[in-house]
């Protein structure tokens, strides 16, 4: 009997996660639900929906996970600092092909400083707004050790947006159509 109980409530649980699903209703994260909000991101007309739980990376925290003087100018963090959302703006205004070219050039610069690195997954794509986007995603290293990378270029009108997400490579699974939806949110006020 307690097998079949386990069937049943494996069968619920499925049903449950089929309900959550888009960053609008929530989505799950291993076994926790995750909401999200349309967050505005500071001195621009851009808004992407975020976990409600995430943080703006505090500054000395940054300064520790991002040394570099090209740190994305706005980061938000789960509580743990474990799962990062980072963005900056290129003074550009691309077409079509140009993102393409751009995401090769991207990709060029992290393969040269490490030539470690091997670019894995990268897709073009539409956002929800229409902009075209073009990401990639590959294995990394950094002071929390072996972690999972997501960048993606997206045109928008007056420039380019660069988004980066990063996590602990034994949390990728959970996070990999997460990030793929947020990302595709990315809404310029018109």
């Amino acid at each position: 009997m307690d097998y079949f109980d386990q069937e049943l409530l494996d069968a619920k649980r499925a049903l449950e996660r089929e309900r959550y699903t888009t960053v609008e209703t929530g989505m799950y994260v291993g076994e926790e639900l995750l909401t999200f909000k349309k967050t505005m991101i500071p001195d621009s007309a851009i808004s992407i929906w975020l976990p409600n739980s995430f943080v703006l990376m505090p500054g000395e925290v940054k300064k520790i996970k991002y040394p570099s003087a090209n740190a994305p100018a706005f980061i938000v963090t789960s509580l743990d600092f474990s799962v990062n959302i980072g963005f900056s703006f290129l003074p550009a205004v691309l077409v079509d092909e140009e993102i393409k070219d751009l995401r090769k050039q991207f990709q060029t610069a992290i393969t040269n400083v490490n030539p470690a690195i091997k670019i894995q997954n990268q897709k073009d794509e539409k956002t929800d707004q229409g902009n075209n986007m073009s990401w990639f995603d590959f294995c990394g290293y950094n002071v929390d050790g072996q972690s999972y990378n997501r960048n993606c270029l997206i045109s928008l009108q007056k420039n380019v947006f660069h988004g980066i997400f990063n996590c602990r490579m034994e949390d990728k699974n959970n996070w990999f159509e997460i990030v793929g939806e947020m990302f595709k949110t990315i809404e310029e006020a018109l």
